[in-house]
């Protein structure tokens, strides 16, 4: 998108004698419209000129080409200044990653010229500073992908290399400046241009990166001239720099002489980029400082380093008073001495750069936290040179430098409280190795001491440091290359060692960073992947060698099995020929473990694993082998796999007790005597078979049916945070293994079963559900391992069923678990308390299972407090909600934004804006705060409809935008009630806010917020033209178009309906009920409520009865189902609901009746209304609320409370 607008900003300018009004229109107007016309012009890249297509000559902007486009008339309106305004925050779609930037940007088709002049230079300066952004942006992604490359190619990781280039090619063609540079070009024709200092020094930072010492020239000359505005520290930063990179030294020191002068003037602005505003207490020292180290900087890269160091002379001779006046030299700082080294490093000295290096480790202080805090004395190098120094020395091939200066570093490196990063240790690693491979007349013992520096001094081994982990490519395949040159050696025990101790540290590293919550899902599993990845390719470099031991691979298979992965078929192959070799020597002697690892070749073998068993059982007898030392999970796999009915796998299975030695002595019998025949097999113990009752479907097993580690991993790749594709992907997975006789732990089917429950795959969950009981029941060994098994399947059987909304299901699973001792977890309860719905008091039921679980000692987590108070929040429970908003505190359990969102809302619900304000405060104040859009909705919402104050609603509208959230549907919703119902109206800004809802690409346009305006007209403005004339629009406005159900829906309808009955204008009801009707819109009760109250206002009771009993009543402790319209952004779960469905009446309903027979003086049906009321068992607060009406004499059905408004119906607000 970018290079076509430089091609719109060469080649449709005006020729030079147009009016400077027209061509600044013209280019301003190609950029903001994307019009195209005329031949293309390519941007070369960075640092390079635009040329012309044909019919362009010269370079750049100032040489035009002939075109008509200027010549024609406009054909539209002009362009006011918020229409330039808005077209030039299109422009901002740029700056997001190309992913992510909207594909059609459109504009009006036409614009006067003149107007976009007359709006001034703000829409220039918002365009140059996000192309010029866009530019660094880019800058900044080609130094990270060169650095990158480099850091692969020192560690000879030479694949993908081409691609990486061609991406670093692009990004170098994707230049921004041309475009930006233009701009400033046509504004700056103009006598009385000007901008803000920033775009000057954005405009200055991309000539850096192109270095265009030609631009920047123009850009200060633009700037000297201005008298009202003086330029930074960081103006002359980029000046020195620009013409450094033309080794243009002389331009850089008279910028430098400048600075110096406009100081002496006091004509300089003390800050720069680096310089923090909010935590700085010396801007001018600082400033100063910077400018000379980028002085310095500059001789470095022109080649004259006597020149930098007789600069740094100078700093170093400077006062070290406390106040630095502007004609002072300023000390020198780290920064001061890390660029001293850096440019050596970059002219190639490293011997000069590492004897500065070794002078300042010889200093007693540590490197500043702050660089330019100013020094005289040297201090210890800080981080940057560090890196440096270990770039340099190892680009050098310097390996004993290197080396010793680590282990230097490792010394000092926690007395100044830095970490060591990984490059550091990928840096000394591929040198060493690289030395390695180049030194072919390298003595074996040398090379041996090598190895044993890198790998007790280089690779870390604490667990406690989270650095040097797998998913990065470099440092894993570093550690494959020092294990293999162990093994290339010929030290076979050495590579073992290293790569289990390796492997074992990054497993614990996992662990440790998963207890402390330091890494999301994706990091996690990227390191797995990188551990598994490490230990396969290990394995399979092994493998190529000529011969390999036993013992050696039965190690590796070992590992292979610590770390989850898969026994290949070749490394299957290698196992079971070198155990062919092996098994007849008398000397072969393994022990427990390598048979438990031979074991687990052999059954994950891909052919018939039964000859082999038997192999291996004739042998475990020959050698004694005891099997009752094994572990739990091979004794298991022995008794599954081994026949019941052969001697020798009898014999074997005898050694762990009854019922294996009974067994034993029948088949002996059966072999002495053999017309006594039994087919009778054994069983496994008792006390591995006990599960809890619970009935289950029969399902088959595979003959061979086996708990697996490394299928556990595979399953359980989905989990944590895995999205819709990944579960079901999980699931295929799992009956891929299954249809094998391979099962994944318990754990992870049940992580499986929740995940497909909020999926809403309950035939899924029922397959695993049933599958799973007959594992647990016919594979697993220890009792205590099938017991917590069960436990774990059923309570997420809960969690799963609740989630996917089969309540009753997941309550069975949920006595189960109590009938057989057990409680449901915390997690199990939150479930089942967020999904009560569809009853007459869903509080009343949540708080009755908070109360259980509270009896049986549950302990809450966040989610099950968060769900509780979410439901006291909804029943307007303030006080109860704000006692376990302090108890979940008082257990030090932390709050998050849902809870606060949650208790905030019941707040609000009650009117207590002072407890809701005071909770926001702390809510944000907290340092894990992440802005989350329901409590900003939640405040807006108050001051919108219980407490109106348009003042308060834009405030914390304005947080929401500050704190770079996204508004939802319900936030506009709001925005249009303030402007449209709150004292004083605003009509236009209600009218821009639907405007910007419709712009809005992230947020659709919803019945409700057709509804508001509807609202606004009708009931507060009492304009029934205005009402009709919005109403009429919505089957036709573009938005419609893309819904995919019907518009006007039902909640339409109902604020069309509500302004009827506001209006007195009942006689038209009839017509768009009938409109309803005709396009399908299922009516809702709530409409019912507007209807029976509007027909009783004009004296029609009659009318109003008849439609109450048209209505229908749920079943008994149900909610009617089928009256509430999804809100805010939640698309429809449910297929939509007929027009013919019935339609059931809800509390409100009867409220409304109620109310109209009081209205026209019949007491005694309101009262056989509550009779019927009475008998339809509603909870006793909503029976008392509405039989409350009959105490109220001045009760009439056309004027309810406000509060009585808000509680009946949807187009009420609703707290999210």
């Amino acid at each position: 998108m970018l290079p076509k607008v430089a091609n719109q900003l060469f080649h449709h300018t005006s020729r030079a004698v147009v009016t400077i009004q027209n061509q600044t229109g013209h280019t301003l107007r190609n950029v903001l419209q994307f019009q195209s016309s005329g031949p293309s012009t390519a941007v070369t890249g960075w640092g390079s000129s635009v040329s012309g297509g044909s019919g362009h000559s010269g370079p750049g902007p100032s040489k035009f080409h002939t075109s008509s486009r200027l010549h024609t008339t406009p054909t539209g309106p002009p362009l006011s200044a918020s229409q330039v305004r808005e077209r030039v925050e299109k422009l901002n779609a740029f700056r997001a990653p190309s992913a992510h930037r909207p594909q059609n940007l459109t504009a009006e088709p036409s614009s006067d010229p003149s107007q976009l002049v007359r709006s001034g230079f703000g829409a220039y300066a918002t365009l140059i500073t996000t192309l010029t952004d866009r530019d660094y942006e880019n800058y900044e992604a080609v130094r990270r992908a060169e650095t990158r490359l480099k850091r692969r190619r020192r560690a000879a990781l030479d694949q993908d290399a081409d691609e990486e280039e061609r991406r670093i090619a692009s990004l170098r063609g994707d230049s921004h400046f041309a475009s930006a540079y233009a701009l400033f070009q046509t504004a700056a024709v103009n006598p009385n241009s000007k901008f803000p200092l920033h775009v000057y020094n954005k405009l200055l930072r991309s000539c850096v990166i192109h270095a265009n010492t030609d631009a920047a020239s123009a850009v200060y000359a633009h700037l000297e001239k201005r008298s009202d505005l003086n330029p930074d520290a960081q103006t002359y930063i980029s000046l020195i720099a620009a013409f450094a990179s033309r080794q243009n030294v002389r331009a850089a020191e008279d910028m430098f002489q400048k600075f110096k002068d406009a100081s002496r003037l006091d004509s300089v602005q003390w800050s720069f980029d680096a310089l923090r505003h909010d935590a700085h207490d010396h801007a001018q020292r600082a400033s100063q400082t910077a400018v000379w180290n980028e002085m310095l900087a500059a001789y470095f890269r022109c080649g004259q380093p006597a020149e930098a160091l007789g600069l740094l002379e100078q700093m170093m001779d400077a006062p070290s008073g406390q106040v630095l006046n502007p004609t002072d030299i300023p000390p020198p700082s780290s920064a001061t001495f890390s660029q001293t080294v850096a440019g050596f490093c970059q002219l190639g000295d490293v011997p000069t750069a590492l004897t500065w290096f070794e002078r300042m480790l010889q200093q007693q202080e540590p490197a500043s936290a702050d660089p330019y805090e100013p020094t005289l004395v040297p201090r210890r190098p800080d981080l940057t040179s560090w890196t440096a120094m270990f770039d340099a020395l190892a680009d050098e091939g310097m390996v004993a430098e290197l080396n010793k200066l680590f282990v230097h570093w490792l010394q000092v490196a926690p007395e100044d409280g830095a970490s060591i990063m990984s490059d550091h240790r990928d840096s000394v690693l591929a040198a060493n190795l690289r030395f390695m491979d180049t030194r072919a007349d390298l003595d074996t013992a040398k090379a041996l001491d090598l190895l044993d520096f890198l790998s007790a001094h280089v690779l870390p081994w604490q667990t406690d440091v989270v650095h040097f982990t797998f998913q990065r490519e470099t440092s894993r395949t570093l550690c494959e290359r020092l294990v293999m040159e162990y093994w290339k050696r010929q030290q076979p025990e050495q590579a073992l060692d290293l790569a289990n101790k390796i492997a074992s540290r990054q497993l614990q590293v996992l662990q440790y960073g998963e207890t402390l919550e330091m890494f999301d899902s994706t990091n996690t599993q990227r390191r797995i992947e990188g551990t598994r990845r490490f230990v396969t390719d290990v394995v399979s470099n092994m493998l190529t060698a000529p011969s390999i031991s036993l013992t050696h691979l039965l190690r590796l298979s070992a590992l292979l099995a610590d770390v989850g992965a898969l026994h290949s078929a070749t490394f299957t192959e290698a196992c079971l020929n070198a155990y062919a070799l092996q098994r007849n020597n008398p000397t072969l002697a393994l022990s427990s473990r390598e048979w438990e690892a031979l074991l687990d070749v052999i059954l994950a073998g891909d052919v018939d694993s039964a000859a082999s068993l038997n192999t291996l059982v004739d042998d475990l007898l020959q050698h004694s082998v005891d099997i009752s030392q094994f572990s739990e999970h091979a004794k298991g796999q022995l008794v599954r796999e081994l026949s019941s009915s052969d001697l020798n796998s009898v014999r074997l299975l005898a050694q762990l007790g009854e019922p294996f030695a009974s067994r034993y002595e029948e088949l002996q019998r059966i072999q002495q005597s053999p017309s006594v025949a039994s087919a009778q097999s054994f069983e496994t113990p008792s006390s591995w078979d006990e599960t809890p009752a619970t009935p289950v479907s029969s399902v088959q097993l595979h003959p061979s049916a086996r708990i697996d580690s490394a299928h556990s991993h595979l399953v359980g790749e989905f989990f944590p945070g895995g999205n819709r594709t990944a579960v079901l992907s999980a699931y295929q997975r799992f009956q891929n293994g299954a249809d094998k006789g391979i099962y994944p732990r318990a754990i992870v089917i049940a992580r499986l079963i929740s995940a497909l429950g909020r999926l809403g795959e309950t035939e899924k969950i029922r397959d695993l559900y049933h599958t799973t009981q007959t594992v647990l029941g016919a594979l697993e060994n220890p009792k205590q391992w099938q017991a917590s098994g069960w436990f774990l399947v059923e309570d997420h059987m809960i969690i799963g069923l609740a989630h996917a909304g089969d309540i009753d299901a997941a309550h069975v699973h949920r006595q189960r678990i109590l009938q057989q001792g057990g409680v449901p977890s915390a997690d199990a309860y939150g479930a089942l308390i967020l999904n009560v719905k569809d009853t007459t008091d869903d509080t009343s039921n949540a708080m009755a299972l908070y109360q259980e679980s509270q009896s049986y000692g549950v302990v809450p987590n966040i989610f099950m407090y968060n769900t509780v108070i979410s439901k006291l929040a909804k029943a307007r429970k303030a006080d109860y909600a704000l006692h376990l908003f302090q108890d979940m505190k008082a257990r030090n359990v932390q709050p998050t934004s849902v809870t606060y969102g949650a208790v905030i809302a019941a707040c609000c619900r009650v009117g207590d804006a002072a407890s809701a304000e005071l909770l926001f405060h702390e809510m944000t104040s907290e340092p894990t705060f992440k802005p989350r859009v329901p409590p900003y909705n939640t405040m807006m919402q108050l001051y919108t409809h219980t407490k109106p104050d348009r003042e308060r609603v834009l405030y914390y509208y304005n947080a929401l935008r500050e704190a770079n959230v996204q508004p939802t549907a319900h936030t506009y919703k709001l925005l249009i009630d303030a402007y449209g119902c709150i004292e004083p109206i605003d009509v236009p800004a209600m009218q821009t806010t639907f405007a910007e809802l419709v712009a809005d690409r992230n947020v659709s346009v919803q019945g409700t917020h057709w509804a508001a305006l509807i609202n606004a007209w009708g009931c507060v403005q009492k304009d029934l033209d205005q009402v009709l004339a919005v109403f009429d629009s919505i089957a036709t406005h573009p938005t419609t178009s893309q819904r995919g159900s019907p518009m006007p829906d039902a909640v339409v309808y109902e604020a069309l309906i509500n302004s009827l009955v506001t209006l007195r204008r009942m006689d038209l009801a009839p017509t768009y009920l009938e409109r309803l009707r005709a396009s399908g819109v299922h009516m809702t009760a709530y409409i019912a409520n507007l209807l029976i109250k509007g027909y009783a206002s004009n004296g029609q009771i009659e009318r109003s009865r008849e439609i109450f009993e048209a209505l229908e009543d749920p079943q008994e402790g149900v909610a009617a189902p089928h009256n509430h319209a999804p809100h805010q952004n939640k698309p429809q779960s449910t297929a939509p609901i007929p027009a013919d469905a019935p339609v059931f009446r809800e509390p409100s309903t009867w409220e409304a009746m109620v109310r109209a027979e009081l209205g026209n003086s019949e007491r005694d049906r309101a009262i056989a209304l509550l009779q019927r009321l009475q008998a339809r068992m509603f909870p006793p607060a909503v029976y008392q609320r509405i039989s409350g009406i009959m105490l109220d004499d001045s009760v009439s059905p056309w004027a309810p409370s406000p509060a009585e408004a808000t509680a009946t119906s949807p187009l009420s607000p609703s707290f999210p």
